[in-house]
């Protein structure tokens, strides 16, 4: 159980590496004298929430913490609309194997690896 969970916190690390420069530059954005409308600041604000969370759910992964499961629900929602998954990694491998549109392959699979983390994460929080 430890270990499922110390992997999720590997894969949320990972997300908040391969994040790290777009929250950057969102927050940098954030800091700036440009005018922006409501829909942006709040887009803005929910990505950077979104990618401090995943530092947070990462710590409290590894040191098995029910605090951890349960930050990762909050960010389901923010995961779909920023397509943050934990498993997008799986992307990059378009840059290797020469396939049309691997996109219509790769995220229908990234998707459902996502799925399978909510369905163990759920039986791992009935367990702790």
């Amino acid at each position: 159980m430890k270990w499922w969970l110390r992997a999720f916190a590997f894969l949320d690390l990972l997300s908040f590496f391969f994040m790290l420069e777009q929250g950057l530059l969102q927050l940098q954005s954030l800091f700036t004298a440009e005018s922006f409308t409501l829909n942006e600041v709040f887009s803005r604000a929910l990505f950077i929430l979104l990618w401090f969370s995943l530092l947070a759910s990462a710590i409290l992964l590894s040191i098995p913490k029910k605090a951890g499961i349960i930050i990762y629900y909050c960010q389901l929602v923010p995961r779909f609309i920023f397509l943050a998954f934990s498993f997008g990694f799986l992307s990059f491998i378009s840059y290797v194997i020469p396939i049309n549109n691997p996109e219509s392959l790769l995220l229908p699979l990234i998707i459902f690896a996502e799925m399978l983390r909510i369905f163990w994460s759920y039986k791992l929080q009935r367990r702790l």
